[in-house]
């Protein structure tokens, strides 16, 4: 997993069911069950198992996510990471050994184009 400091841990031995927003960036080593959405990036470990729609601003994924997944810069699925949904980012990679099940939706500018 990215050595990138997280502010927020839902640890090995949790689970959590409900809404959670926030400005932070999170890693998800546990369960999550709910809605989440945060301004900073979702970090979920090898054993993380996240069912729920996600906005944020970046996610990097080596377990599972079952949900829709919105991101206003980067998705990328890391080697055993598993996401099963449709995903809206501006940058996405899929490593050897990730997967992806679902649509993908790419928001960038072509050459020429004003913004």
């Amino acid at each position: 997993m990215s050595s990138r400091r997280t502010d927020g841990t839902i640890g090995p031995e949790l689970v959590v069911h409900g809404s959670l927003h926030g400005k932070s960036d999170l890693r998800i080593d546990g369960a999550f069950d709910g809605e989440l959405r945060l301004e900073g990036a979702l970090l979920v470990g090898p054993e993380g198992r996240v069912t729920a729609p996600v906005e944020v601003a970046d996610l990097e994924l080596e377990g599972e996510l079952r949900g829709d997944v919105i991101a206003s810069r980067t998705v990328a699925i890391r080697p055993g990471g598993r996401l099963i949904g449709d995903v809206r980012a501006r940058r996405i990679a899929v490593d050897d050994g990730g997967a992806l099940e679902g649509g993908i939706e790419m928001d960038f500018d072509l050459p020429g184009e004003e913004a």
